[in-house]
């Protein structure tokens, strides 16, 4: 059973329905706070305003839907599961609204599965929270990793440069030459040089990991 305090926005005409819906709640022991409107302009407002975790919506109603209040939602707070409670959903228009997005429903006359749904609802909107909290740092962290990757890869070709120029002076036909020894030295500067670049890379590249 959830523990945790939750703000319901509750979507509907009828009080008497919504009457119904807080006391299954509440017979549940499910803590909470609620806010009933029943226009679009009040489910509008209170979006903005009272911030739910969680939206139960009749699917009729004379002056607005479900339909479209779940559609405002899902341009506005996205993350936020919908569930719709209704006694006159058919088994078509139920597939076709959860096939558009909407989290589930219920039907009037079996409100004891609310509170199984509202659990589901709120632990899989948290897993999806979560992941895509986890995707978007995951995006920050390859992009820091690309613009390492672009900044050195200019700085490595200096000493790779410089490597290959110096090869191309040595006299491998006379090992003795007084000439080879210079280079041989400058080769080994150009290399430590190239061995610093690759460390400075692999610890900024660490740097990340561990703030990541």
């Amino acid at each position: 059973m959830l523990t945790t305090h939750h703000k319901i926005l509750i979507v509907e005409d009828n009080h008497s329905d919504a009457d119904l819906v807080v006391r299954e709640l509440k017979k549940n022991g499910l803590g909470f706070t609620s806010k009933l409107v029943e226009t679009r302009q009040a489910f509008e407002a209170a979006i903005e305003d009272f911030e739910p975790n969680i939206i139960l919506s009749d699917y009729s109603l004379p002056l607005f839907d479900g339909l479209s209040a779940f559609h405002f939602a899902q341009r506005k707070c996205p993350d936020i599961p919908f569930i719709m409670i209704s006694g006159t959903i058919g088994e078509e228009t139920a597939v076709e609204m959860i096939k558009s997005g909407v989290t589930d429903y219920v039907l009037k006359d079996k409100l004891f599965t609310l509170i199984p749904k509202i659990e589901r609802a709120l632990k899989e909107a948290k897993e999806h929270k979560e992941k895509r909290i986890i995707d978007e740092e995951l995006k920050v962290q390859n992009a820091k990793l690309r613009e390492i990757a672009l900044m050195q890869s200019h700085v490595v070709r200096v000493p790779i440069a410089h490597i290959m120029g110096l090869f191309s002076l040595f006299k491998f036909d006379n090992p003795q030459d007084p000439v080879n020894a210079e280079i041989l030295s400058m080769l080994k500067a150009a290399a430590d040089s190239f061995d610093i670049i690759i460390h400075e890379i692999v610890k900024k590249t660490e740097e990340i990991g561990m703030h990541s």
